[in-house]
């Protein structure tokens, strides 16, 4: 790495640092004294950006990589900052870190402090974070929310009012976004495999190829389904069936055989057992009935 570094600003850039004198008039404040923003910016494409401190800072930092990358070095602990993910410094702890050379950052950061400011991300510290893709245009927004306010003046009101929007920035970050990821993650298997059974309600299909769509063991598949739709996945598909099942039924003259046969049964009392089990009721007499 070469040894390149650049103290000036960037082009296009945002930076607010907050007057110490307003900072500690609004700790006083029940609003202010928990959570408080002292410097505040954007660098965009920020070539050679590069921060040393030997003593650490006296606030906790907060660097989010919209794009690019960067790195860190904290407590002799090399770390590789992408894109779309985020690092907290905490206060008075050594560090390095700076934009890619090739690729640089553009990065939004903060620094802040308060009572509660370390309790938001304790035992996160030093941690690499991803943000979830969803999240992004809210943290943006809430981002240009708090330049658009101090832009205005550092009235009391606006500082409180940055105040709490960066707490809802700090809240998507070290409270939602993993979950979020793997929620997401876990969604979209599910939404796949129940796609897949939709289209392939003929077909015999197997715990083993449902799983193997999704790069997941049957047990991993089953566990996810069962925590997200209270069924097994085979239960499920059986399901998927008789509900088919039911508009054959209502809505076509097909016999109970080639129904069976329409849903991958080959034995139509097979099929007949399995339909009244889920609805208590045979194929046959649940035509009978009068729907609507």
């Amino acid at each position: 790495m070469k040894n390149t570094k650049r103290k000036e600003g960037f082009k296009n850039q945002k930076l607010f640092v907050i007057p110490r004198v307003i900072v500690e008039e609004t700790k006083k404040h029940p609003l202010g004294e928990g959570l408080m923003i002292t410097d505040i910016g954007y660098f965009p494409d920020a070539q050679y950006h590069y921060r040393e401190r030997e003593e650490g800072c006296s606030q906790h930092i907060l660097i989010y990589c919209l794009k690019g990358g960067g790195f860190a070095e904290i407590e002799n602990k090399n770390i590789i900052i992408r894109e779309n993910s985020l690092l907290f410094i905490p206060a008075n702890t050594p560090h390095i870190y700076g934009a890619n050379e090739n690729i640089p950052w553009s990065i939004y950061w903060a620094h802040f402090t308060g009572t509660k400011a370390r309790s938001y991300y304790d035992n996160k510290v030093s941690d690499v974070s991803m943000v979830p893709i969803n999240k992004i245009p809210l943290v943006r927004s809430l981002f240009k929310s708090i330049f658009d306010t101090l832009e205005k003046g550092y009235t009391e009101d606006n500082i409180l009012y940055s105040y709490q929007c960066f707490a809802h920035l700090l809240s998507i970050f070290l409270y939602f976004n993993n979950k979020d990821i793997v929620a997401d993650r876990q969604a979209s298997q599910i939404n796949n495999t129940i796609m897949y059974m939709k289209e392939n309600l003929s077909q015999n299909l197997s715990l083993s190829e449902l799983a193997e769509i999704n790069n997941l063991s049957k047990s991993q598949l089953t566990l996810i389904f069962r925590q997200k739709t209270g069924h097994t996945p085979i239960d499920y598909l059986i399901n998927l069936k008789i509900q088919q099942a039911c508009r054959y039924l209502d809505l076509t003259d097909n016999n109970i055989k080639e129904i069976s046969a329409k849903l991958g049964y080959n034995d139509p009392y097979y099929f007949s057992r399995i339909f009244k089990k889920k609805m208590n009721i045979s194929p046959t007499k649940y035509r009978k009935i009068k729907k609507g």
